[in-house]
């Protein structure tokens, strides 16, 4: 049966299943009870994938329970299917990369079938054809040229699910979707400037890209937050951050912002999107625990890298 919740069952949902989100001292147990060390690359990619289904689930429950909310939780979904294209793009371009598949059920574009192959970019753009990916290959189609439209396409489908809500849910959706908009821009163009050494000129044509279709309305609003987050991080002092210092900063700015948000309204998107959100960070903590503990890493040092209240 589809479409059985209406709002109120919906956040009330949402209310409990953020109350089960791992708290700050739940993931030292996480961290003392998945043994992945010992079983190799596969292993690690194994233990990823399960519990990346396992954290998930609820969403793709949720997706087919309520029809306002459904095309917001199915481009949620989407996003991760955004690095299940990244992983076919880097092998049809002949790049190294690890073959770990986000599992979306239902709602995926892309069959995992074609990780056994060795897919084209002819082959993915014949797959990506009328979906919400279609055009990537467009114009300069560099694999790193690509790779940013993957990212910016799925933004862009996350924020056209806006349209479903009234005006009042439509601002506020909106607002957590430019504000990590901006978030990823000001991560993006330091990662390209400090480590790939991009000019000013060519990070500015990426920038402009996302602009043109973002639009005159939203697009300030992005240019604004962007220099916020420039000047803080200019005022924390010392040497220029490097890349990953401005992304542990960004991210748990963002991740404070959020956590703020969520019980702003409970009749509202709010509680919605903060959850979706606060999942995410958690579904990168134990990712980021389980690549941890396969690299023989340090608790101190895994611990370190998780974002949580």
């Amino acid at each position: 049966m589809r479409y059985y919740a209406d709002d109120s069952y919906l956040h009330a949902r949402i209310y409990a299943m953020r109350s089960r989100l791992i708290p700050p001292d739940g993931y030292p147990p996480f961290l003392r009870d998945h043994e992945v060390s010992n079983a190799g690359p596969r292993g690690m990619v194994e233990a990823k994938e399960a519990a990346f289904r396992e954290q998930i689930a609820p969403v793709v429950h949720l997706a087919e329970a309520t029809r306002r909310y459904a095309p917001l939780l199915i481009a949620f979904l989407r996003r991760y299917e955004a690095n299940n294209v990244k992983i076919l793009l880097a092998k049809a371009f002949g790049r190294q990369t690890i073959e770990q598949w986000y599992d979306i059920g239902p709602y995926a574009t892309l069959d995992r079938a074609l990780l056994d192959g060795d897919p084209t970019p002819d082959d993915l753009r014949a797959a990506l054809t009328g979906t919400y990916l279609d055009g990537i290959f467009e114009g300069r189609a560099t694999y790193e040229r690509i790779e940013d439209r993957v990212d910016i396409r799925t933004a862009r489908h996350l924020f056209d699910t806006s349209d479903s809500f009234p005006s009042e849910g439509r601002e506020v959706f909106r607002d957590f979707i430019l504000r990590r908009l901006a978030a990823l821009v000001v991560i993006r163009q330091w990662r390209l400037r400090v480590t790939y050494g991009w000019s000013d000129e060519r990070i500015w044509a990426y920038r402009d890209e996302l602009g043109a279709l973002f639009g005159e309305t939203d697009w300030p609003q992005v240019r604004e937050l962007v220099g916020v987050l420039v000047r803080r991080l200019k005022e924390m002092g010392g040497q220029t951050p490097g890349p990953a210092e401005v992304e542990s900063f960004v991210e748990r700015s963002y991740y404070r912002w959020v956590a703020s948000m969520f019980h702003r309204d409970f009749h509202s998107v709010h509680c919605v999107m903060a959850y979706l959100w606060l999942l995410d960070y958690q579904i990168r903590n134990l990712l980021c625990i389980i690549e941890g503990i396969r690299f023989g890493l340090s608790p101190e040092a895994i611990l370190a890298t998780i974002i949580s209240d």
